[in-house]
């Protein structure tokens, strides 16, 4: 993987099995590659050769909205929401409290 034709790779030489079904947590150092692979396997970033297959198929042949709907990612940070719950379902206020309760 790099993020640009003329940057050298980010991550090279990379071997990971993924079985179908399982739960694998990415876990390393500041600066060790967790972030990259993670963009990789979500398909936010393509790898400059190689492939990545999950349960024996090539996610390349997959269509975004079926890769990403069968992932999950438990961010870095562990903040889920900034400020209240209200403010983060209306950050507009354009709906009464009714509304959203509905």
């Amino acid at each position: 993987v790099r993020y640009a034709p003329h940057l050298p790779l980010v991550l090279k030489g990379l071997t990971c099995t993924f079985r179908g079904g399982s739960k694998t947590g990415i876990v390393g150092r500041t600066g060790s590659g967790k972030s990259t692979l993670v963009q990789t396997l979500f398909r936010i970033i393509d790898p400059s050769c190689g492939q990545i297959v999950i349960d024996g198929i090539d996610i390349s042949t997959v269509g975004l909205h079926d890769l990403r709907s069968r992932l999950s990612i438990i961010p870095q940070e562990p903040t889920m929401f900034e400020g209240t719950i209200r403010t983060n379902l209306d950050p507009l206020e354009e709906h009464t409290d009714e509304e959203i309760w509905e």
